[in-house]
């Protein structure tokens, strides 16, 4: 029985004590790592680069597909695409 009054003495004791607390620096430390990473000018231009050359190269590949074979495409696949990006945010923010 000697076990169970000081595990009574220990909790009451933890239970009046004042809890802890973390530094004011501490919360800051933390936002400034979760914080969203910016691109900088040269990575903005890189991906722009990137899509223009993407998508010339696309229609050039596609000039022999017909216009209604790209449209039933994309008819297609952008709600598929939509949904999965809404389904990933979902999964990442815990909502």
């Amino acid at each position: 029985m000697h076990d169970d009054d000081l595990m009574d003495q220990l909790l009451r004791d933890t239970m009046a004590a004042r809890p802890p607390q973390l530094s004011p620096e501490f919360d800051a430390r933390v936002m400034r790592r979760v914080r969203p990473r910016r691109l900088t000018q040269t990575g903005r231009w890189l991906i722009a680069s990137y899509v223009v050359v993407a998508g010339a190269t696309a229609a050039w590949l596609m000039r022999d597909v017909p216009v209604s074979a790209i449209v039933a495409a994309l008819v297609m696949t952008v709600p598929i695409a939509v949904g999965v990006s809404a389904y990933g945010r979902r999964i990442t923010l815990g909502d």
